[in-house]
């Protein structure tokens, strides 16, 4: 019988966790991606727009709790690989900006900015979550040899 230590199904549990996040993260990207590519005279063009970004706001406030809870992905990553403490607070520091960045998109979604500098300020944010979900996927990779997944 393979005795499983407290510390390995810490590690297993913030994978999971993160990975599921990841999925979630994913999916909300993808929402926004498609509300942004609509034609910018269609119906409602505007306020989907802005639901697909609150949508997304939560999903990376789900993201940035799970990862950097006590026992999320970061904390573990720390415990097993400490050699990367500086890839770790890079990863762990972004989660601010993104955060702000979302919601800048959300006020600029609500509030009277022309649709094509919307689309463009949503699109810049895809690309900086995009970025960041790749360090961490680097990240994961480098401490544990293991593909998060999640798309």
């Amino acid at each position: 019988m393979t005795h499983v230590s407290k510390s390995e199904m810490q590690h297993e549990h913030a994978l999971e966790a993160a990975r599921q996040r990841r999925v979630e993260l994913k999916e909300a990207i993808s929402s926004v991606e498609i509300a942004a590519s609509a034609p910018i005279g269609g119906p409602n063009w505007r306020s989907n727009l802005q639901t697909e970004l609150e949508s997304l706001r939560i999903a990376l406030e789900q993201h940035v709790k799970e990862v950097e809870g006590a026992e999320g992905l970061l904390a573990q990553l720390r415990d097993d690989a400490p050699r990367l403490i500086n890839k770790i607070d890079r990863v762990r520091d972004e989660h601010p900006e993104l955060t702000q960045q979302v919601a800048d998109a959300i006020a600029s979604a609500k509030g009277s900015s022309g649709a094509e500098d919307l689309r463009s300020q949503v699109l810049a944010v895809l690309v900086s979550i995009v970025r960041h979900r790749q360090r961490g996927a680097d990240l994961v990779y480098e401490g544990y040899h293991v593909d998060i997944g999640g798309g």
